[in-house]
């Protein structure tokens, strides 16, 4: 990767924009809040106010977590794990997958700086997210649809960081059982006959992706397996991709049946009101599928929407991801 980072200058610009992320936050202080806030809650709910400005912290944890990495420079190990505990110290489950998957970027960032923790550290933070997971598997609620990708995604990812293999299988079993319940075989997902929104189809797709991508690293093949309907996951990214490119349009939200999406529309939330799909959208599902799916990778160049066009990186999970498959 430190030799991609140098040679390629889309590797290295994708690198200088965590470079520079990072470098500010070691000035910052971690901002953790006792509990995450946000599913079914209004953009304008005071608790969801304050869980969006604490989650401000995700991305700079990343950076330092990646930037450590790359430049071995101790100061970013030390106050990414100075973030990392502060979060461990003072935020605690509620079995929401949908709160609880805004914590992906600490997950894997504990996954590159775990080795930096102390071993009394790294124990607090091992038993501080195996909890999470237990609270978060063994929440009754909405067992199929976006909340169970989410909450595969993200059992899954903690299993993998803690080394829990039974977890793992868990979620292995579960994964089976979502591909089956909440996708069809034409790749769509029961989400978008539910919301009539591509936004909820990529919602349901991309955690599954993520969690493919992890599958892949550990010698399984998560993204072709095919469920007795013949769903997969491979389906649910081809049935997006002539919407991505344009070829097909759709209007977002005209025949939801769920009530508050109907009350996010009312109250003002613009991107919750019936509206043309944007295909910038698509573009870091495409990324996440470009883990496992070369095709993939190339339609997130396609369809990227930053502000110069990329020949080889939209972003720096494009690089992270180019280094996985190998090229």
């Amino acid at each position: 990767m430190r030799d991609l980072v140098r040679q390629d200058p889309e590797a290295g610009g994708q690198y200088q924009k965590l470079f520079r992320m990072a470098n500010q936050a070691l000035n910052d202080t971690p901002n953790p809040v006792p509990q995450l806030v946000s599913e079914g809650k209004l953009q304008s709910n005071p608790e969801k106010v304050r869980t969006i400005a604490a989650l401000k912290d995700m991305p700079k944890i990343s950076a330092l977590a990646w930037v450590w990495l790359v430049s071995q420079d101790e100061r970013y190990a030390t106050k990414g794990s100075q973030y990392i505990l502060a979060w461990a110290q003072s935020n605690r489950p509620d079995g929401d997958p949908i709160n609880e998957t805004t914590l992906e970027p600490l997950v894997v960032a504990y996954d590159v700086l775990r080795p930096k923790f102390t071993p009394q550290n790294r124990a607090f933070v091992d038993g501080w997210l195996h909890n999470r997971a237990v609270v978060l598997w063994n929440d009754p609620r909405h067992r199929t649809e976006n909340w169970q990708s989410h909450r595969l995604k993200m059992v899954g990812l903690i299993a993998t960081v803690v080394h829990d293999d039974e977890l793992w299988k868990v979620v292995a079993d579960g994964f089976q059982e979502q591909m089956d319940r909440s996708f069809l075989p034409d790749g769509e997902t029961t989400d978008f006959g539910q919301r009539d929104a591509m936004h909820y189809q990529l919602y349901g797709m991309q955690p599954l992706l993520t969690l493919a991508c992890v599958a892949q690293q550990r010698n399984h093949d998560w993204y072709h397996y095919q469920a007795p309907s013949g769903a997969s996951l491979k389906r649910a990214v081809g049935f997006v991709e002539p919407y991505a490119l344009g070829e097909k349009t759709h209007v977002e939200f005209v025949h939801s049946k769920v009530k508050f999406d109907k009350a996010r529309a009312q109250a003002g939330e613009k991107e919750y009101m019936p509206h043309n799909w944007d295909t910038c959208e698509a573009g870091p599902t495409f990324v996440e599928a470009g883990c496992v799916d070369p095709n993939a990778a190339k339609v997130a160049l396609q369809i990227s929407c930053g502000e110069s066009e990329h020949k080889r990186f939209v972003d720096w999970e494009s690089v992270l991801n180019y280094v996985k498959r190998g090229s």
